[in-house]
């Protein structure tokens, strides 16, 4: 068995001691960006015992079923993306609505035997809860919305 000389313990130490600072750092004044020397922020804090819990979803309209919205799906089998990545781009979204087509586009080739989306708009859905128990009201706002030309 062969000792570590002097300069293999430094530089050990040295990135033991790193890495402590960054998560001692990440943990006090860290966010999601600073992952993974932070927790983040959807695991590490909970929501009020009363209040609201949103959730982003699509409502589409299609060729077969004109002027009625029916939610569709946010997966990727059903558009390409996952919610995730639609929520990170709600205000670019909502700056350039547009940019649903790309998700109509996408249900098109993957879903071919499906209705064709003729509309799609992205909608928040905020559900009240009262001591952690949903109250059945929801409030539902349209955060932007496409229709085919």
């Amino acid at each position: 068995m062969e000792r570590l000389g002097r300069a293999a313990k430094t530089w050990r130490a040295a990135v033991v001691l790193a890495l402590t600072v960054m998560f001692c750092a990440g943990s006090l004044v860290g966010d999601d960006h600073w992952w993974p020397f932070s927790p983040w922020r959807m695991f590490s804090t909970s929501q009020a015992a009363t209040g609201s819990v949103w959730s982003t979803g699509i409502e589409v309209q299609t060729a077969d079923r004109p002027g009625e919205w029916v939610r569709a799906p946010l997966t990727p089998e059903n558009v390409g993306l996952n919610r995730a990545e639609v929520e990170g781009r709600i205000p670019q979204i909502e700056a350039d609505p547009s940019r649903l087509g790309t998700l109509a586009r996408s249900h098109s080739e993957l879903r071919p035997s499906s209705a064709e989306w003729t509309a799609l708009r992205v909608v928040r859905r905020l559900i009240v809860v009262v001591d952690r128990r949903p109250t059945g009201e929801v409030r539902t706002e349209v955060l932007a919305e496409w229709r085919a030309s």
